[in-house]
Formats: C-alpha cells, structure tokens, sequence
C-alpha cells in the first residue's frame, strides 16, 4: 500500500467551500428565491419530495468543457459523513440568471478510489468512514459554456430521497489534451532502480513506472497510460490511491501496454515542478490519461480514479 501524508480535515474544508458556494447561489425553473431565503431551490424543484437536509455536492474535477465529459463529485451528509450507498442520478441544468433549464438526468454509479474501496481505512492513523473514498460518476453532455448546475439525487434503499446541488462553469474549449487529441511528448525523468526512482518518485515505496519517458513510450508501438501525480504533495489526497490503481493495472497488464508515472514535484518543492505540467497544460492533479498506439488521446480523467471505472477502459485500449 502506497503511504502518503493526511493533512488537516479535508472533510472540514469541503464543508466550509459548500457554504460560501451554495451561500452565492440564486436557482429557478422559475424561481424568485434568493439565496437567503433558500441555499437549495433547485434542488427541492427538480425533487420534491427529498427529505432531511440539503447533502453536500463536490464536484471532482476543476475542468469542465462543452461536449460530453466525465463528470464525478463526491457526496456528502454533512451530519453523518461521506455516502456511498444508495442509488444516485445527477441532474444537470443550465443557468441563465436566476433560471435553469434541465437538459438532461443520468444515473452515476459509485466508483471507489484506488485498487480496493478500503485504501484509506488501511492508512495508519485514519480514522475509518470519515473521509470519501469514492466519486459518484456520470457522463453528461454539456451544450455551451458559462454557468452550469448539478443535482444529486439520492435513493435510499427504503425509497427515500435525499438530494443536494451545486454549481459549476463549463468552458467552451481547452488545451488539456482530450479524446481525439495527439498526446504531447513530453520528455519526462527515467530512473530504473528504487534509488535512482526515490530521487524523482514521492511514493513511498517508490513505484516501478519510471523507466521510460514519455515521448519514447509514444513511439514504440504500445498503448500508454500515463498518470501525473504526486503522492506525498497531493492537495486533492487523491494522488495516492490513483497510483494503487495504475500499479494494479500494471500488474494485470503488463507488457501489453507502456505504464508511466510523472511526478509533478520530484524535488519536493511546490515551486518547481515538472515542465510537463505546462506541456500538458494541467490546472489541478492528479490526471490520468489513456493514449493509442498512434500517440492520441483516448480518454483522460481528472481526480481520483479507481479500477471499477478504469479496467474496463484499458481492457479497451490493450485490445
């Protein structure tokens, strides 16, 4: 198990981000609601018969852009912690004003974090069921840029709904390679044993996808996957499991595909970062992405990502 730092209450950080957000927010289908009055009309709207209070909505990502897009938040209770049962269907809805328009409702199964959902109950110190081990995900398709909203609405297994919302900006376009897009080849530090790898690898331990750059894993006829984080200076807290996952993927994988790992700050120092970082043009971390054997993007993901979501792609990509 890769071991990386916890810092100060994450939970306690979202909670204190949902209510300057939701405190800024005004939604209608019409609505006159202002936001003093109702921190969640859209939400009481679109379901009507949710109950109790509104639920916190962590969108993962900090990029979102016009077409279809992955799109995962985390879920909140803010009286009982994290949620990861129940059936959940996010409803997205464009803003104009203080007037939505839904545009469409998907079903977002729960993915967890890492190689196993139980990453972080292992991790010495934590304190198991007080931090969100998993993202609920969808694939919406976003129509235009400008202000957008989403909400969850939660099935409890006896048929109560539970619900909460927030909002977001899609961007109409993006220089962060995409499905479609040629991969930027990126020359990137090698290293091929753990001491040559502790130097330029914050895991610990070290992992073993150091050995190739990327721009020569771009030319040697393989699939690549390669995920840009850095677990011992992961200001999401989710750089750690994402590489759990890629090595699990490794080792079901292997020779079948090229596996790169850059770290973002090899020399532990948020001033310096890799180059590839403005290469590639990534506003948060980690990110992961699967390229072809022609060098394009096939898919990419931002935050944190897990094996229930990604086997199934790369089974595609080896194939």
């Amino acid at each position: 198990m890769i071991r990386y730092p916890l810092p100060p209450s994450h939970l306690s950080r979202l909670f204190t981000v949902t209510l300057v957000v939701l405190a800024l927010l005004a939604f209608g289908f019409p609505l006159q609601a202002t936001p003093a009055q109702d921190e969640a009309a859209a939400a009481k709207v679109l379901v009507p018969d949710m109950v109790g209070v509104p639920l916190a909505v962590f969108p993962s990502g900090a990029l979102h852009v016009v077409g279809q897009e992955r799109f995962a938040i985390g879920l909140v209770d803010v009286e009982t912690g994290p949620i990861e049962e129940g059936q959940v269907d996010l409803l997205f809805f464009k803003l104009a004003g203080n007037q939505g328009t839904l545009t469409e409702t998907l079903p977002a199964p729960f993915m967890a974090y890492g190689a196993s959902e139980a990453h972080l109950d292992e991790h010495e110190g934590h304190e198991a069921g007080s931090e969100i081990t998993g993202v609920y995900v969808a694939r919406p398709t976003f129509d235009g840029s400008g202000q957008w909203g989403v909400i969850a609405r939660l099935t409890l297994p006896d048929g109560t709904k539970r619900a909460g919302q927030a909002n977001f900006v899609v961007e109409a376009d993006t220089a962060v390679p995409g499905p479609g897009d040629p991969a930027i080849a990126s020359k990137t530090l090698v290293a091929t044993t753990p001491e040559e790898t502790a130097k330029i690898c914050t895991a610990d331990p070290v992992d073993d996808m150091h050995a190739l750059s990327l721009d020569a894993a771009l030319t040697n006829g393989k699939p690549t996957l390669v995920l840009f984080a850095t677990p011992a200076l992961c200001t999401s807290r989710v750089c750690g499991p994402s590489l759990e996952a890629m090595q699990e993927l490794k080792r079901r994988y292997g020779e079948r595909a090229n596996f790169i790992h850059v770290e973002l700050y090899p020399e532990r120092d948020y001033a310096r970062p890799v180059a590839a970082i403005d290469e590639w043009h990534l506003p948060s971390e980690p990110w992961l992405f699967l390229i072809d054997e022609q060098g394009t993007v096939v898919e990419r993901y931002e935050g944190g990502i897990g094996l229930t979501e990604l086997d199934p792609a790369v089974q595609r990509l080896v194939a």
